[in-house]
């Protein structure tokens, strides 16, 4: 049987790593083969991106290739075993997260798409949505400070609040439009947490008896 790709995507302070985690968590309670990935995880990429981490002082253009480079890489050294075993690969974010972001910026969304055409489709995608204010809110309760990714800002400016809002509005309605594509199931991520977790279980798990009908087809 091949193995199954799930992505779950959203903007920062959706949720999403937490949410991946614990799908994680319930996939293998449930005795599934299961490897968590990242983005910025590769042993190419990683030290580059994460360098970067705390700064936007590359070209967008630029930044975005890197990523492309680190999830070939993630797809080749790690997914990939995983799949052909039957397995199943959960991507903390995928090929939609870093187009989103990269678009926001004001690169062509058709050149992305192409730049990132090495990647299989997800078998689901899990669009985790919140309202901006919400998310900042949750970012903030965990530190002090906003780094430039979520602000769209290169360097601080004296209405870094109210230019944060105005990004994540920008980025919630393109996510929104993504939302839009086939495989890509939105999850309201602004409710309890516990509601989130049951409202993602519930679309791995249809996930799941799709691919053992289509396994029971192939018999």
């Amino acid at each position: 049987m091949k193995g199954l790709l799930i992505a779950i995507e959203g903007p920062d302070g959706a949720g999403r790593t937490s949410q991946t985690r614990a799908i994680a968590e319930w996939l293998e309670s449930r005795g599934h083969l299961v490897t968590l990935l990242r983005l910025k995880q590769s042993r190419l990429a990683r030290e580059t991106l994460q360098s970067l981490r705390r700064s936007m002082d590359i070209a967008e253009r630029s930044l975005f290739l890197l990523y492309a480079a680190d999830l070939a890489d993630l797809l080749h050294q790690e997914a990939e075993a995983v799949l052909d075993k039957g397995g199943i690969v959960l991507f903390d974010r995928y090929t939609l997260t870093p187009r989103v972001r990269a678009q926001a910026h004001g690169l062509d969304p058709g050149w992305l798409k192409d730049v990132l055409s090495f990647a299989p489709p997800a078998d689901l995608t899990l669009l985790l949505e919140a309202p901006p204010r919400e998310r900042l809110r949750r970012l903030f309760a965990r530190r002090r400070f906003l780094q430039p990714r979520e602000t769209g800002e290169l360097r601080p400016t004296p209405d870094l609040l109210p230019q944060a809002i105005r990004y994540q509005r920008r980025l919630g309605r393109l996510y929104a439009d993504a939302g839009e594509e086939a495989g890509v199931v939105r999850i309201d991520a602004g409710k309890p947490q516990d509601a989130v977790l049951e409202a993602t279980r519930q679309a791995v798990q249809h996930l799941l008896r799709r691919a053992a009908r289509a396994k029971g087809g192939d018999k």
